[in-house]
């Protein structure tokens, strides 16, 4: 009884939570090896020494979020986030935390996973890393791969890259309106000349149309004033044509008209 209650004031119970592990570091006081056990403790409470430290790990996918400022191919000043959603392997976080310690990604990813973003982004020009929309999965593709190849598997750290996000990529407040009346001007510029287009089309039907009912009038031996009244009368018929049942109509003709008898000189 005297051994239990020694051993249990010398001993601790921690809880390790789902979705996490504990990673057993012991330190012995005066005698033994103390190190990291190789067996990481699962979810539910362990019984571990005073002397013995656990390391909470989650290995649920988690997101690492790195904001950037910098500059694109073209000396352009661009803003964006870049996230990298890892986890770290079951049952290999001993591993994880005897070789590269709790901080892994501050102390042994961050500045890589930066780099590979930097260099990559730079590679693009302004325009189509804000326009193009199949820039960003190019991106996300390459820097998944160099992750993945020059980080994790060339250093065997034991974590699992599930994807690489790169975010909304755009340029400083005042490239974004310069360009904005950039892209306001252009489509004026282009408004102008369809409207300029339109309107010498117009002019051309005008004088085509012109010239035809000049060639009909003639055909019919009509004077211009005769052909005026033919016209009018060709118009007030379409009305008729396609109006109510009930439609009244006054026709008012020129001086010299089509099938008029002539007009009593004046005195």
């Amino acid at each position: 009884m005297l051994a239990v209650a020694i051993a249990g004031a010398l001993s601790g119970c921690v809880a390790v939570e789902a979705g996490h592990e504990g990673v057993l570091v012991e330190q012995p006081f005066f005698f033994g090896h103390g190190g990291v056990d190789p067996v990481p403790s699962k979810t539910g409470r362990v019984w571990v020494a005073p002397t013995t430290k656990v390391v909470d790990v989650d290995v649920r996918p988690l997101q690492y979020s790195e904001h950037f400022d910098i500059i694109s191919a073209e000396n352009a000043p661009v803003s964006f986030d870049a996230f990298m959603i890892a986890n770290v392997v079951e049952g290999r976080s001993p591993e994880l935390i005897s070789r590269y310690g709790p901080n892994w990604y501050q102390n042994n990813v961050k500045e890589a996973f930066r780099t590979f973003v930097r260099e990559e982004v730079q590679k693009y020009p302004l325009f189509q890393l804000t326009t193009d929309p199949t820039t960003r999965n190019k991106l996300q593709e390459a820097i998944a791969r160099e992750v993945q190849t020059k980080l994790i598997e060339k250093q065997s750290i034991p974590v699992r890259l599930n994807r690489v996000v790169v975010g909304s990529i755009l340029p400083p407040k005042g490239v974004v309106e310069q360009t904005t009346q950039t892209i306001v001007q252009e489509q004026r510029k282009i408004t102008m000349v369809e409207f300029q287009k339109a309107e010498e089309a117009r002019e051309k039907a005008e004088k085509q149309r012109g010239i035809a009912d000049r060639a009909y009038r003639e055909s019919l031996g009509l004077t211009a004033p005769e052909f005026v009244d033919l016209r009018r009368i060709e118009v007030q018929k379409e009305i008729v044509q396609h109006s109510p049942t009930a439609l009244t109509v006054i026709m008012g003709l020129e001086r010299v008209g089509i099938n008029m008898p002539p007009l009593a000189s004046e005195k």
